[in-house]
């Protein structure tokens, strides 16, 4: 069984997805863009600095390393408590010593002697002032610690010109929210292909569970074929099922099928009785036994009444003839669960019923097995008696990862899959013109 994904398998699942993956994604784009606005805005202001120590016009190449070694020294004392201190009380603002130190920013280029002094503020004005102020009591204050008097503001800032809204950037908002709304829906979806998702196609069953898709049935009133007019589209569905099963079992001279599905309400019952009809129609000795010991149906499909049955017959209190019952149609016979036993995991394992399938292929050319679904132990019991195992999938609710679990479990006690029964397709079958 195969799950891992390929690239097709991806591109197929974002057509597959693709409305919900896009509805989801403009949600989280709109979301992120628009809280963009909530943000507060913050304005960023920035001026030169020129810093050199010669005080003539010619400057030496040795002079000019010697300004580039410290220009990481002239970065730490723009950012110093004493530069920030003297800026912080020449301004009406009160600033906090550490949020001044987070507001600027001291930039260089490599092989240049030209610092850039960079604040953030809540207004352009307020950031004009703070990042002008700083650059003129940098200036003052070289003098002093530096000896220096050459530092030169090339430029002050003015609002406007060397002013720019940095935050909130509400274009990028608009395009990350719509990536992480991508990427979370594209997620959602995977996740829920992988792991919790409905085998609602023939590709996806087969692909899965590692069996070939022999049949398909569309969505009905749940009928059975006998009821319906010959050349009913169900009708000839199963007879072209019939015929891929004829020829599976013709290999090995089979004559005992089991039918299971994951869990009840797959349509096993269905399956199995409407095949029964099939093969008794095509001159078929037939028996369908019900061997849901716990929930038996099939007596409700047949109208047949309550009566004994398998576990009458496995607990010894009447012989094979006694259970036997026949229906309204010709060549079709039917076996009962009987009475529901208190131990009926012990009753399908007994050699009792071995015995039962035994004597029923003496006198049957057809043999269908109704089992429980794959939630109890009972169908992997009988699994080892039959000569093929038919696996019911309900295009509508069966699960993937329950059906490939189920399958597991077949595959361990080596039980003859002979393939899977797609029920209730959602795949469009016209009537058949040719009949009518």
């Amino acid at each position: 069984m195969n799950r891992t994904m390929e690239i097709r398998d991806f591109i197929n699942l974002f057509r597959k997805k693709k409305k919900i993956i896009l509805l989801v994604t403009l949600n989280i784009m709109l979301i992120g863009g628009f809280a963009s606005f909530a943000i507060p805005t913050k304005f960023e202001a920035k001026t030169d600095v020129l810093v050199n120590f010669t005080t003539t016009n010619i400057v030496s190449s040795g002079e000019i390393d010697a300004n580039l070694r410290l220009i990481e020294t002239y970065k730490y004392l723009m950012k110093s408590n004493r530069i920030l201190n003297k800026v912080n009380n020449s301004l009406k603002e009160a600033y906090k010593k550490d949020e001044l130190n987070q507001m600027v920013k001291i930039e260089s280029n490599i092989n240049s002697q030209i610092l850039t002094i960079l604040v953030e503020e809540k207004t352009p004005e307020k950031a004009v002032a703070l990042v002008n102020a700083i650059a003129t009591t940098f200036k003052e204050e070289i003098k002093t610690l530096m000896n220096l008097e050459n530092v030169h503001i090339l430029s002050e800032a003015t609002v406007g010109q060397d002013t720019k809204v940095i935050k909130p950037v509400t274009t990028l908002f608009f395009i990350i929210s719509a990536i992480i709304g991508f990427l979370v829906s594209y997620i959602f979806v995977l996740i829920q292909e992988m792991f919790y998702t409905i085998i609602d196609s023939p590709e996806k069953a087969e692909k899965a569970l590692g069996i070939p898709v022999i049949g398909m049935i569309p969505s009905g009133e749940g009928k059975l074929i006998y009821e319906l007019e010959s050349n009913d589209v169900f009708t000839e569905i199963f007879r072209s099922l019939r015929a891929n099963l004829l020829y599976l079992l013709s290999k090995q001279q089979a004559k005992t099928l089991l039918v299971t599905s994951a869990e009840s309400g797959d349509g096993k019952s269905y399956v199995s009785a409407n095949l029964s009809i099939v093969f008794a129609m095509d001159q078929k000795k037939t028996v369908y036994v019900d061997a849901d010991l716990r929930r038996a149906n099939g007596r409700k499909l047949f109208q047949l009444p309550k009566r004994i049955g398998i576990t009458s017959y496995v607990t010894g209190l009447y012989n094979l003839q006694d259970i036997i019952q026949p229906t309204e149609v010709p060549n079709l016979y039917f076996i009962s669960a009987g009475p529901v036993p208190p131990n009926p995991a012990e009753l399908i394992s007994s050699e009792k019923f071995t015995q039962l399938i035994e004597e029923l292929k003496k006198q049957f050319d057809i043999i269908i097995i109704d089992t429980p679904p794959m939630l109890v132990a009972d169908t992997l019991h009988i699994s080892t008696n039959v000569d093929g195992c038919l696996y019911v999938v309900n295009a509508e609710t069966s699960k993937l990862e329950q059906s490939i679990h189920s399958i597991e479990q077949l595959k361990k006690v080596q039980a003859p899959l002979i393939g899977s029964i797609l029920n209730k397709s959602k795949q469009s079958i016209r009537s058949n013109s040719y009949y009518n």
